[in-house]
C-alpha cells in the first residue's frame, strides 16, 4: 500500500542528509555510511525512496557497542539511478554484495523498515545462518491487500487496483521497486528462515484523514494482527504495536526503535 505514504515521504525527502562514501556494486555506485567499531555488525535497510537517510532520526543515538552500516539501494538517495523494475532477488543480491564489499561480519543483525523489512526476510531465507537476528520496523506484508478485500469484498478490489495504478503512474521511470511490492507473494517466515530472534514493531495508529479502507480503524487493527501472527511463527519472536506513530516509526518514536534495538542486541550478545 504505497500510495498512502508516498505524499508524506516525498515532502520530507529534502530534509534528509547524505554521505559522500560510495561502494561499487555490479558496476553501479551506492552510497553508504559506517558508524562505530563495536563487535556486533548491524545493517540498516531503509524503506522505499528514503535512501539510507530514512535512519537519520536514530543514527546519532545508536548503541556504542555495534558497528552500524546503512546504505541507499540503487535508484535512491545519492546512489546511481536504477533502470526498469527490480526483483526481490536483485535486492537480496545487492545486499549480499554490500555485505561482502564492506566486510560486514557475520552473523549480523539486520534492521529493516518497510521494503527494507521485506528484503531482510528474503535475505534471511536465501542466506540462512548469516543473521544473528532481525528488527523489522513496520515491514511490508503482502497480506495488506487481503485486509482490504476482507473488510469490503465489493469495493475493496477496486480500491486496490486504483492504488496500484496510481503507484505505477507516480513512479513511472523512477520507482524500480514497484513490481517487488505488488507481486504479493507469501512472506518468508520461520519455516524459510529458521530460529533467530526477531522483533517486529508495527503501527496500528488510526489515520483520521484517510478514506482508504486500509487506514480505517478495522484496517489498522487487522494490520497489527497479521504482523503479530507472522512474527509469532518464530520461537523467539516479539511483537510490539504502537498507536503513536505513522509508518515511519523511527522518525515518530525514535526512542521506541532504539529501545527495541538495544534489547535485541542484548539478547544476541548476552551469552557471548
Amino acid at each position: 500500500m504505497f500510495k498512502g505514504i508516498a505524499f508524506v515521504l516525498i515532502t520530507t525527502l529534502s530534509t534528509f542528509t547524505s554521505s559522500n562514501q560510495f561502494v561499487e556494486i555490479n558496476g553501479n555506485k551506492l552510497e553508504y555510511e559506517i558508524a562505530g567499531e563495536g563487535p556486533l555488525h548491524v545493517l540498516f535497510d531503509a524503506g522505499a525512496l528514503t535512501g539510507m537517510a530514512g535512519w537519520d532520526a536514530i543514527w546519532n543515538d545508536l548503541p556504542n557497542n555495534i558497528t552500524a552500516v546503512r546504505f541507499s539501494r540503487l535508484g535512491e538517495g545519492r546512489s546511481e539511478p536504477c533502470q526498469g523494475q527490480r526483483t526481490d532477488s536483485q535486492h537480496v543480491n545487492e545486499v549480499d554484495a554490500i555485505v561482502s564489499k564492506l566486510g560486514i561480519k557475520q552473523p549480523f543483525l539486520y534492521v529493516g523498515h518497510s521494503l527494507g523489512g521485506a528484503t531482510a526476510r528474503n535475505y534471511a531465507s536465501a542466506h540462512r545462518g548469516n543473521l544473528s537476528g532481525m528488527l523489522l520496523v513496520d515491514p511490508e506484508n503482502p497480506k495488506d491487500v487481503d485486509i482490504i478485500k476482507e473488510i469490503d469484498p465489493v469495493n475493496g478490489p477496486k480500491e486496490i487496483e486504483k492504488i496500484r495504478l496510481n503507484d505505477y503512474e507516480m513512479g513511472k521511470g523512477e520507482w524500480c521497486f514497484l513490481d517487488a511490492i505488488w507481486k504479493k507473494e507469501k512472506a518468508k517466515d520461520f519455516d524459510d528462515i529458521g530460529d533467530i530472534p526477531v522483533t517486529l514493531i508495527a503501527t496500528v495508529m488510526k489515520q483520521e484523514a484517510s478514506e482508504l479502507i486500509f487506514f480505517s480503524d478495522l484496517g489498522r487493527k487487522r494490520w497489527g494482527e497479521i504482523q503479530r501472527d507472522w512474527v509469532k511463527t518464530f520461537p523467539r519472536g516479539k511483537f510490539v504495536a504502537t498507536n503513536n506513530s505513522g509508518h515511519y516509526i523511527q522518525q515518530d518514536e525514535p526512542e521506541l526503535v532504539l529501545s527495541e534495538l538495544s534489547q535485541l542486541i542484548y539478547q544476541i550478545t548476552k551469552n557471548k
